[in-house]
């Protein structure tokens, strides 16, 4: 019996520093994305993917994480949402951050949930970002323009209703359909190409109906725990095994980056910043995560 209590102890210990080890680490993951509308104008466009920062910081001023961004070379930057937690009441260092990256390329942000929480807070943030260039995209529609060629940004902020009920519960939650995203966005040239940048992955149908031809999602944080072979664990509304945690899906026409997040307690799942290589030259022959190419 001593020899399995040592047994678990060790294990127990060795999960502890792994734990402590895994929650300071910040990686870096490139990805090659396949749209078929891009325009030839904006082929090989870099754009750097992050999100759920929430209470983490990655060095004095968040000095770290603004290195890493600028060694990969991004001709914009995408904020995913959840820049703060709930819990925070003065984000005026997150609008530092921003302006920071705002100083390496454009950043186009729109908000997670934590944001969405205290609206007042929230419109004090927003204005503070427009004042110093940031692209807030809620519910609108940001376009980029090489030449005569256009790349239409879009920003979806749906209603706190979608994360939470009323009571704090996440019992029997709405999903958002293609009507929604009618009501909230409208609708798209499908002849352009369209990027959509929308917190919760796990709407990934209803965003493919509507027509975005990339997503770009973070809120599950990787599953909080990665399980080998399995993936993540947890979704933030208490369910297991969430549909979509890490990486690139695709259905139809679309593809959804989701990125495992910056913030929060994680298990096996480092801090991510995704990059993200757009081209329409070829579809590369792999599979996904979670959906094979449908070729």
């Amino acid at each position: 019996m001593k020899w399995i209590t040592a047994l678990l102890a060790a294990g127990a210990a060795l999960a502890g520093v792994s734990c402590l080890t895994g929650n300071r680490q910040l990686s870096v993951e490139e990805e090659t994305v396949y749209c078929r509308s891009l325009p030839e104008n904006f082929e090989g466009l870099r754009i750097v993917l992050i999100a759920d920062l929430h209470k983490k910081k990655f060095g004095k001023g968040q000095c770290c994480l603004i290195d890493s961004v600028r060694a990969a070379h991004p001709d914009i930057i995408v904020f995913a949402g959840d820049l703060y937690s709930r819990s925070d009441k003065d984000p005026s260092d997150k609008v530092k951050l921003m302006k920071e990256l705002g100083d390496i390329a454009p950043v186009y942000y729109s908000a997670g949930n934590h944001e969405i929480n205290d609206p007042d807070l929230f419109e004090a943030l927003c204005h503070k970002l427009k004042s110093i260039g940031i692209n807030v995209l809620r519910n609108r529609l940001a376009v980029l323009t090489r030449g005569r060629q256009r790349l239409n940004i879009y920003g979806l902020q749906l209603p706190l209703k979608y994360y939470v009920n009323k009571d704090g519960s996440y019992r029997d939650l709405p999903e958002a359909t293609y009507d929604d995203m009618l009501k909230y966005l409208g609708r798209i040239d499908k002849q352009q190409c369209n990027l959509l940048i929308a917190h919760d992955p796990l709407f990934f149908e209803a965003y493919e109906q509507w027509g975005a031809d990339l997503v770009m999602s973070g809120h599950v944080h990787g599953g909080v725990i990665r399980l080998p072979f399995i993936g993540g664990l947890f979704s933030p509304e208490r369910k297991l095994f969430p549909k979509y945690s890490k990486g690139l899906y695709r259905i139809g026409n679309s593809t959804m980056a989701v990125t495992t997040g910056l913030g929060k307690f994680r298990f096996n799942n480092p801090s991510q910043i995704m990059v993200l290589n757009l081209t329409s030259r070829k579809k590369p022959e792999k599979h996904f995560r979670g959906r094979p190419w449908e070729l």
